[in-house]
């Protein structure tokens, strides 16, 4: 009888892992983030304004990559559905050994930053997200290890 408890018990801890790691996979791009202004070499007789030597950036917009975004090799998304849900913009993320794997770059407004992460070697599809708070607009990247299908 406790065998069986036993493997019961593990099971449904299993789907729940499961059920909660394909569907809690995601990134959230940091809404603000706060920019030093720094001037190499300052030239004599010069000095940074006081007004733009910190500033806060709110965010903009992501895109994903394949391989490091500097290789500006970015992905066209497309719409699509992944676990039985529609999205507008979804990225196929499918790793393969032999690849490169892929990154979400987030982009700010009146800066040229932009936030990197890789996405996990298991995810197969992401798709974006943009939703606005009282903080400005947001935006989270969510990654299943399902295909998407459908696309278009």
């Amino acid at each position: 009888m406790k065998g069986k408890i036993l493997s019961v018990t593990v099971a449904i801890m299993t789907w729940f892992g499961a059920v909660f790691f394909v569907n809690a996979y995601q990134i959230d791009c940091p809404q603000k983030i706060k920019v030093k202004e720094e001037v190499e070499n300052m030239p004599d007789g010069w000095e940074v304004s006081d007004d733009i030597n910190s500033l806060t950036v709110p965010f903009s917009s992501m895109i994903v990559y394949h391989g490091k975004p500097s290789k500006k090799v970015s992905l066209k998304p497309a719409k699509g559905t992944v676990d039985g849900k529609k999205h507008e913009l979804i990225w196929e993320v499918d790793f393969k050994a032999d690849v490169e794997p892929y990154y979400v770059v987030c982009s700010y407004n009146v800066s040229r930053i932009e936030l990197i992460k890789k996405i996990d070697l298991s995810m197969k599809s992401c798709w974006a997200d943009y939703s606005k708070n009282e903080q400005g607009k947001k935006g989270t990247l969510t990654c299943s290890t399902s295909e998407a299908k459908d696309l278009y």
